[in-house]
């Protein structure tokens, strides 16, 4: 299928969703809304069957060169991998991609794995680290690629501030996270999550 079949344009649509609705609106990832919008975020609909490690590749290799694409998605809504075979997948491609370069050579992208059912018995309210996962269940299964170069400035700025006055940023953006989690309650984030799905499911069902 092409980049511009009826599955594809649906599965940008409902990933649009996700990142609008559940990522950007419930603001649970300042950076990420800021390369949302403006446009440093590549997608790839990826619509093989089974999961192929080479589309993913190639799609590092073409964005890897574009120093405004902070981010990149790798959309697979064909793929019926249950949340561990697609983690396993995902280490697949981390290994495939590392054993490619030069010794010591650092890849430009970290990844990390989104699946439909991250996070969907966690009580997200217990602890700030629970959102992590929930925040990972996407309508399809998804590989999130973040260039290295952006953790790494923000992980400096974190240490400069660390440095000043002690703080723990990325705690504080957990904690931040879970309050607001919290006060809109979990329920409804979970609402907004499943509602998106059902919006998948009934969408792909009819092409």
């Amino acid at each position: 299928m092409s980049g511009d079949s009826p599955l594809c344009a649906e599965a940008l649509r409902v990933n649009a969703r996700y990142l609008e609705e559940v990522v950007l609106g419930w603001g649970l990832c300042p950076w990420a809304a800021q390369a949302w919008r403006q446009g440093a975020v590549a997608r790839r609909v990826l619509v093989a069957p089974a999961p192929d490690a080479a589309g993913v590749l190639a799609f590092i290799d073409e964005i890897a060169p574009q120093p405004a694409t902070s981010i990149g998605l790798a959309i697979f809504p064909r793929l019926t991998l249950d949340e561990a075979a697609f983690g396993t997948f995902a280490e697949r491609v981390r290994r495939a991609d590392r054993d490619r370069r030069a010794p010591g050579a650092a890849a430009p992208f970290l990844l990390a794995a989104f699946h439909p059912l991250a996070g969907a018995t966690t009580p997200v309210e217990a602890n700030a680290g629970a959102l992590v996962s929930f925040v990972r269940r996407s309508p399809d299964p998804m590989l999130q690629l973040v260039r290295a170069s952006l953790l790494e400035g923000l992980q400096d700025k974190q240490d400069g501030r660390d440095k000043q006055d002690g703080r723990d940023v990325s705690g504080e953006i957990a904690r931040a996270n879970q309050a607001t989690v919290n006060a809109r309650t979990p329920a409804a984030l979970d609402a907004a999550v499943r509602e998106i799905r059902r919006d998948r499911d009934a969408s792909y069902a009819r092409l």
